[in-house]
């Protein structure tokens, strides 16, 4: 596909550069690492056939709304999927037109992020659907997984913390510390993660990225959802670690109203 069809903003195109300059270091960092077993076929594959590109969505860059990260744990099916390899391509031509309003996963990001576009103004069921929003272009988040690994397989419907744990590995971030390179790229004031600390994710990775001296918690809500500063370089970020979108809930109860109420009530 083409992309400029989708990103024609300059500052929007100069940063999708930047970051393919970024994913391509990453990209060459991996493939020095051994090929990975793929469990549906017991076959090994090179590293790079499991790495998928993120970002942001077109619009994330214009200056009107404060920039919002969404940080999840790992892509499913991406890599095998679409030939860019990248999700962000994928989700414009294929999920947003197809799809938003039926997987929970990106339905909720949907919902959270029209909220914060309108500041908390609007209770839950006064919301349009997510395929509204796709009609009027209200897409201009930013998602990245803290794994670029995709999760191909069939037989598993859970993360594969083995696959996580493996890209943090390969990434060797000791050396250079490429997801906070994206980070620092994507320019954030709002980051939210999709419950990445209560799970198999080895902590001295997290660590790595996300330095504990680094926050400070503001607030919780009904044990839902936990408000925090985050010192990232030389800015403030308001930081919300929540429960994974795909988590069994209410899309209000559990997600809509435990983040707007942190950022707004």
């Amino acid at each position: 596909m083409d992309e400029n069809l989708y990103f024609t903003q300059q500052k929007d195109i100069c940063k999708r550069k930047q970051l393919k300059e970024l994913f391509n270091q990453w990209i060459k960092q991996i493939s020095t690492c051994d090929d990975i077993q793929f469990p549906d076929d017991g076959k090994k594959y090179p590293t790079t056939e499991y790495f998928v590109k993120d970002g942001f969505y077109p619009g994330y860059f214009s200056g009107k709304y404060p920039k919002v990260l969404f940080i999840g744990r790992e892509t499913r099916g991406t890599a095998s999927f679409h030939k860019s390899k990248d999700r962000i391509l994928c989700d414009l031509e294929y999920t947003f037109k197809n799809s938003p309003n039926k997987i929970p996963f990106v339905r909720r990001i949907f919902y959270i992020y029209y909220g914060i576009l309108t500041k908390g103004k609007y209770q839950f069921c006064d919301i349009p659907y997510p395929v509204e929003m796709v009609k009027n272009e209200q897409y201009g988040f930013a998602f990245m997984n803290i794994s670029k690994y995709s999760n191909d397989s069939e037989r598993s419907v859970a993360a594969n913390y083995n696959l996580i744990n493996q890209f943090f590995a390969d990434s060797d971030l000791t050396k250079r510390n490429f997801i906070r390179e994206e980070i620092e790229l994507l320019d954030p004031d709002i980051i939210i993660t999709a419950n990445l600390w209560d799970t198999k994710i080895k902590q001295e990775y997290l660590e790595l990225v996300f330095p504990t001296k680094d926050f400070v918690e503001v607030k919780s809500y009904k044990n839902e959802a936990i408000l925090y500063d985050f010192q990232f370089n030389q800015k403030k970020i308001k930081f919300i670690d929540a429960y994974h979108f795909s988590a069994i809930g209410s899309d209000g109860e559990n997600f809509y109203e435990p983040i707007i109420n942190l950022l707004f009530k």
